[in-house]
């Protein structure tokens, strides 16, 4: 691991408590530690505009969202990996084939979340459609199941080689993406638009789609509320998200 330039955290399960807050000494940790010159960013499966009604008091210097389907820099965007129109129906109409018309389906891009679910929760955020006739490209098309066979079927419909599916380890859902709309492709990108090493990344995580940032970034670490798979991948595991992990390891490691 070389010197750390530049600090990712998930946000579910790892900066946020498990009320989608964000701890004020959280905050003033990542403060201190932008003020030393390192960079902070937040890497989520949550959609841009899911990821930035909590972020309240931070101001990341890098925003990777969609579950890497897009990468903002000092708000430019430098990366985008989404389905086109047409595939993103696809995804669709074949959802409906193999689940029936009543799953619950969700479909994100820069503009919005978007799902024919009519239940509201507090901590996210979506705009209603029936996708009879959704007219917009996705970086990440979720279904509500935990049946990996059909998923596998709905992947198919482009092949092994184009396309990954992960469930997600607090709710009953997988995630379809394009293979580059990955944590670990987005930070590959990124890296190679600032000139920065891998190596020189501490990234923190706690589920499914953490595993791969984990292993890509020089330091990995796991949250000790992660699951056994990424805690398994991790270099070291860190304190637990209701106990502001991210901030004691960046206080013990970077502010000394």
């Amino acid at each position: 691991m070389g010197k750390i330039s530049l600090i990712l955290s998930d946000l579910d399960g790892t900066l946020f408590h498990n009320d989608r807050s964000i701890s004020d000494y959280s905050k003033a940790t990542i403060a201190q530690a932008q003020k030393k010159g390192i960079l902070f960013g937040i890497s989520t499966a949550r959609a841009k505009v899911n990821a930035l009604k909590f972020l309240d008091g931070i101001k990341p210097d890098v925003l990777i969202t969609n579950g890497g389907g897009m990468v903002f820099y000092k708000s430019k965007k430098i990366y985008n990996c989404a389905f086109s129109i047409q595939e993103t129906n696809e995804l669709i109409k074949k959802a409906f084939e193999v689940f029936g018309k009543d799953v619950v389906l969700s479909a994100d891009n820069e503009n919005g979340v978007y799902s024919n679910s009519k239940e509201e929760l507090p901590d996210r955020f979506w705009t209603f459609n029936d996708f009879s006739a959704f007219n917009e490209p996705c970086m990440k098309m979720c279904i509500e199941s935990l049946d990996k066979e059909k998923v596998s079927l709905v992947a198919s419909i482009f092949g092994p080689d184009k396309i990954d599916f992960l469930p997600f380890s607090d709710i009953p859902w997988y995630k379809l993406s394009k293979k580059g709309a990955t944590k670990e492709k987005a930070i590959e990108a990124l890296c190679g638009y600032l000139n920065l090493s891998s190596e020189n990344i501490a990234a923190f995580g706690d589920d499914f789609n953490d595993i791969g940032m984990l292993k890509f970034c020089g330091k990995g670490i796991a949250m000790q509320n992660a699951i056994k798979e990424v805690k398994n991948s991790a270099d070291e595991i860190c304190l637990s998200n209701e106990e502001d992990g991210v901030a004691e390891w960046i206080k013990d490691n970077i502010l000394l």
